[in-house]
């Protein structure tokens, strides 16, 4: 998915490392392939040449200043919509009003930088046959098979097509690519195949509201100012990092401190020692990836051992790996550093002794929660946010489907409303099982139309 430079002329970013939001502006782009100079006003050349903050008075940061000479100005309050407050027991956490407002001020910040850099955030349709949230692996597997079996499709990505599946620096269990695959490599290629099978993506775009139309239809509004309505629908946005909860974390976001890695990020910890938070799949992949560049890599998780989350074959690579070092029953109580990460404190779970590590750069992948608060009173969730779906229903026991008849496999409380991928109660949470269910997603949503369901 490539971007472009409005007018064809440079787009800068302007802001601090450590800016609220400068670093997910940053990542939004990137990840979008929109080229970009990113200019750090505490160490950028050129922001002495702009006259440092005097030039951008009255601007919020981070601010993006195009070539026209116009300037987008970030949000009053950046709210980090991708970072989910953790509660320990990984119950569902609601979003106060304050925050809701954030959220939305946020997202419709995005969507103007999509727009100005020419991605695509209007539908070019009132009416579709299914509408689709989310273009991770499970949302372009649905939007492939359905546009290719004729139902007109739109897809509203928040972020980038690949989901958090595309910031993977290899997929190594995917089957049909017996060296791996990066996460990229796999979004790229699917996101292509959904185009050009006629599917519509549009992307920095988020719903505003959501709920049943007219016509057994689903109504939704869109940042972009849009109103769509579809037959169908797929859920299948995902779920979200969950963020670590410490001292200095949130204030070195950008600044050393990363939730999720990509190959741009990794390349910047060339020589240096980096700490990976995490002990599941995607904490492995990131430490073997950061591993061949920096110079120390750490991985800490609370676990007894990573063969309590982790599959066996990167807990072999991790092992063998003489760069690689493995701090189990631990947690990472602080992050210290003035403008960057300098180091983080580390507390040892089973004799409560604290150490300071060294730290140029930390990545966080302690599992995630479903952004779904704004369905709350609509749609069935279980206690930790997930969407329930199918069978599931059932056992719920509290009555909210609303028909005679049973729902479909992947039906959500809202007859017409599949949910596909990560977000659904007792996902996998694996590339090819999302897949599956993208695909499976668009059978039934097949069913429902015709009137079978």
């Amino acid at each position: 998915m490539t971007g472009r430079a409005p007018d064809g002329g440079p787009t800068y970013l302007l802001g601090r490392a450590a800016t609220p939001g400068a670093a997910e502006t940053r990542r939004f782009l990137a990840r979008n392939g929109v080229p970009f100079q990113w200019v750090d006003l505490d160490d950028d050349p050129l922001a002495r040449l702009l006259g440092g903050d005097g030039a951008l008075a009255g601007h919020r940061l981070p601010c993006v200043l195009f070539a026209d000479g116009s300037v987008l100005e970030g949000p009053e309050r950046f709210m980090r919509t991708r970072f989910v407050r953790g509660t320990g027991d990984g119950a569902a956490t609601e979003v106060s009003a304050a925050d809701q407002r954030a959220y939305l001020e946020t997202a419709r910040f995005t969507t103007e930088l999509a727009a100005r850099v020419g991605l695509p955030t209007r539908p070019e349709h009132e009416l579709y046959d299914v509408a689709i949230l989310g273009a991770g692996p499970a949302g372009l597997t649905a939007a492939l098979y359905a546009a290719s079996e004729g139902l007109r499709t739109l897809v509203v990505e928040a972020l980038a097509p690949g989901g958090q599946a595309g910031t993977s620096a290899r997929i190594e269990n995917y089957p049909g690519f017996p060296n791996g695959i990066s996460g990229a490599e796999l979004a790229e290629s699917t996101y292509a195949q959904a185009r050009r099978l006629g599917a519509e993506v549009l992307v920095g775009v988020e719903l505003v509201t959501a709920g049943p139309g007219g016509d057994r239809t689903l109504a939704m509004e869109l940042t972009s100012g849009a109103a769509i309505r579809a037959r169908a629908g797929v859920a299948a946005n995902g779920a979200h990092y969950r963020r670590l909860e410490a001292p200095g974390v949130d204030r070195l976001i950008g600044a050393g401190v990363h939730y999720g890695s990509s190959p741009r990020e990794a390349e910047l910890c060339r020589g240096q020692d980096v700490v990976v938070v995490g002990g599941a799949n995607s904490a492995g992949q990131a430490a073997l990836h950061l591993a061949d560049v920096a110079r120390r890599v750490t991985i800490v998780c609370r676990s007894t051992s990573l063969d309590e989350g982790m599959s066996r074959y990167l807990v072999e690579r991790i092992e063998s790996h003489p760069s690689v070092a493995v701090r189990a029953r631990s947690e990472v109580v602080e992050a210290r550093g003035e403008r960057q990460l300098e180091s983080v404190l580390l507390r040892d779970g089973e004799t409560g002794e604290e150490t300071e590590v060294g730290a140029d750069a930390l990545f966080v992948f302690i599992g995630a929660q479903p952004m779904t608060s704004g369905v709350a009173g609509w749609l069935e969730r279980d206690e930790h946010g997930f969407l329930v779906a199918g069978p599931d229903l059932a056992r719920n026991g509290n009555g909210r489907w609303p028909l005679d008849r049973e729902p479909l496999l992947l039906e959500s409380s809202q007859p017409g409303l599949f949910v596909a991928g990560d977000i659904r109660h007792g996902s996998i949470k694996r590339v090819a099982s999302a897949v599956g269910e993208g695909a499976m997603a668009t059978a039934l949503v097949h069913r429902y139309l015709s009137g079978e369901g």
